[in-house]
């Protein structure tokens, strides 16, 4: 999102600027000679103020939606923060990266979100070949993928009653989860510093453009399984995680369509997929209360034995049901400090939810 303001040129009294010819300069030269005709020269007599009246949630609503979103990303980032965890022989790429969060309680120690483990650069290589042999699916997947860059939250309007018009409180909402996502994961794949699949094989040949930043935890699985652990947690605040749910089977789809483009590795869709249900439960528990708990990805565990592991949505069930050593959701989950402005627009995104079938 882009807050960056163009130059104002100065306007002489009657003046047509150079911008005159676009919808904008009409316009502002149209208020100005209307502004001319009907104050003229009279001197303001400025009315008397008064203070606010309405609560900062309300103001909130009267915000233009880009400068509503930062505001709310400035509230709910405020209590994540991170925990980088070097090799013993250190290395110039992190071991280890934690995300951490807030308790409860003013005073507490953060509490960890989602911890990830690297795998290591030979896991990656093995891994090569599995990428490589998905790209016989690029010609079916193409309109997916193509879309798939920009366009996430069309796919669950397909599944669910999501739409601007419909439930534009949810729809927010989304957005500012989609929001939230990037600079956590960045700032994960900065400190772990995993390779790209063509960086093993020239054979490999991406059909989009490669990304310049590290690989793993994969951004778009980290974005999808957070809409999904949000409208999973919206429709019911204790839901667990269902992955052969329409939803998570979404998640997977789109995860593995940034493999069919040759820009990820599995591994970097199931650390995604961790760190985003990890996130989607963390905004919830913001938004309507409650608790939530931790979650690790070991990338070095993410094998079938000696041989590289895909991802799909057996692999998500085994891994969040605690049976795959690569994933482990603990019993530990704590409350997280309320986010008020967060909390207004989760409100209203549950009214639209309760009345959907109207």
């Amino acid at each position: 999102m882009s807050l960056q303001h163009g130059q104002h040129g100065q306007h002489g009294q009657g003046a047509v600027g150079p911008d005159a010819s676009s919808a904008e300069g009409m316009m502002a030269a149209a208020l100005m000679r209307t502004r001319d005709a009907i104050v003229g020269t009279e001197t303001i007599a400025p009315q008397a103020g008064q203070d606010a009246t309405l609560e900062a949630a309300d103001r909130l609503r009267r915000m233009e939606p880009p400068f509503r979103r930062a505001v709310l990303m400035s509230e709910l980032l405020e209590d994540i923060s991170f925990k980088i965890e070097e090799y013993p022989q250190k290395r110039a790429a992190a071991r280890a990266v934690t995300v951490l969060r807030r308790g409860g309680a003013a005073a507490a120690d953060p509490l960890p979100l989602a911890r990830i483990i690297r795998p290591e650069v030979a896991d990656f290589g093995h891994a090569a070949p599995l990428v490589a042999a998905y790209a016989e699916l690029r010609a079916d997947r193409l309109a997916e993928i193509l879309v798939q860059k920009e366009r996430l939250i069309p796919f669950v309007s397909a599944i669910l009653p999501v739409t601007p018009f419909r439930a534009p409180a949810v729809v927010e909402m989304l957005e500012t989860g989609l929001d939230i996502v990037t600079p956590v994961v960045m700032r994960a794949k900065i400190a772990l510093g995993c390779p790209r699949p063509s960086q093993f094989s020239p054979l490999v040949q991406p059909m989009i453009a490669e990304p310049g930043h590290p690989t793993l935890p994969s951004g778009h699985a980290t974005q999808m399984f957070t809409l999904a652990a949000m409208l999973s947690r919206l429709t019911d605040p204790g839901a667990a995680i269902a992955a052969d749910s329409q939803l998570y089977r979404l998640a997977c789809r789109i995860a593995i369509n940034r493999t069919v483009a040759g820009v990820h590795f599995p591994a970097d869709s199931a650390a995604g997929a961790v760190l985003g249900i990890q996130l989607g439960r963390y905004l919830m528990a913001r938004g309507q209360g409650g608790t939530v708990g931790s979650a690790s990805f070991d990338g070095t565990a993410f094998r079938d034995g000696n041989q590289p592991r895909d991802f799909h949505y057996g692999v998500l069930d085994r891994m969040v049901r605690g049976g795959d050593p690569s994933a482990g959701f603990p019993d530990d989950a704590a409350a997280v400090r309320p986010a008020p402005l967060w909390q207004s627009l989760c409100q209203r995104a549950a009214r639209e939810w309760q009345t959907r079938w109207s």
